[in-house]
């Protein structure tokens, strides 16, 4: 569709590599596969926070970066959440099912580019309105260009399908995207997940208001705050992560009781 396959392997992407094709790939997406946590706390985190990137060049349209990455890349800062769109992918398909099936060569060869193309002439009509409440100074509440996107999307699928749509083909909106109980869809899981199986690891203190959290090692309480709102109140003391009780209770759902052996 373009002339050109701008994907790199996670080991060619660099913060320069990813620059320079900024500057010379226009309109489809730059692709990193498969990246892993060390090379995207090296290179990706920087590259992401490097919000002046084209003001010196006057470049006005770059292309944007996907990043793909396993289970190796868990827990995600704040200040990254808050300048991409991260996508949580729970589906998958599992060795036996990749090596009986064709499933996989089948969507590639009959996949084009059609879909991509509607969504394009579509998403260029309802741009322009976008971009003007974008730019403007007024109190005027900023247009959730993801709720568009996906409404969009919605109304292709649902004009040109043959059979009903399946439960899982929904809009969504920012929240869905940058939502707190999105970005911190892994602590959450810890949390709960913990109080389920080790209880022990927990001291509640509703006098002064306290959750205490035993995660048992430091680089984990690390990971586990990076995703902590900070309403939350959340801090570490070594291997332990201190939080306000009554926003721990609203914001993993749990009611932080502890069980008693013998009733009143």
């Amino acid at each position: 569709m373009i002339g050109q396959k701008p994907k790199i392997t996670a080991t060619d992407f660099t913060r320069t590599n990813i620059e320079g094709l900024k500057r010379t790939v226009k309109g489809a997406p730059i692709i990193v596969d498969d990246i892993t946590q060390s090379r995207f706390s090296q290179h990706a985190v920087e590259t992401i926070k490097n919000d002046d990137f084209g003001v010196v060049d006057n470049l006005l349209y770059y292309p944007a970066v996907v990043i793909s990455a396993n289970e190796d890349v868990k827990a995600v800062a704040p200040e990254i959440t808050r300048r991409t769109v991260i996508c949580r992918v729970q589906a998958g398909l599992t060795n036996t099912e990749l090596i009986k099936s064709n499933v996989v060569r089948r969507v590639q060869r009959n996949i084009g580019t059609a879909f991509y193309r509607e969504y394009l002439r579509r998403m260029f009509n309802m741009m322009p309105h976008m971009l003007e409440d974008l730019k403007s100074d007024d109190d005027t509440e900023v247009p959730d260009v993801l709720a568009v996107s996906s409404e969009v999307i919605s109304s292709i699928i649902k004009e040109y399908s043959r059979t009903s749509l399946p439960e899982f083909v929904r809009n969504l909106t920012l929240e869905d995207y940058f939502g707190e109980k999105v970005t911190g869809l892994h602590a959450i899981n810890t949390i709960r997940s913990a109080w389920k199986i080790n209880r022990k690891a927990f001291v509640v203190e509703r006098k002064q208001g306290e959750l205490r959290y035993n995660a048992g090692h430091v680089w984990e309480v690390d990971k586990i705050l990076k995703e902590l709102p900070e309403d939350l109140k959340a801090h570490k003391s070594r291997e332990w992560i201190i939080m306000d009780l009554d926003r721990a209770c609203d914001f993993f759902s749990v009611k932080f009781k502890k069980r008693q052996l013998f009733g009143r």
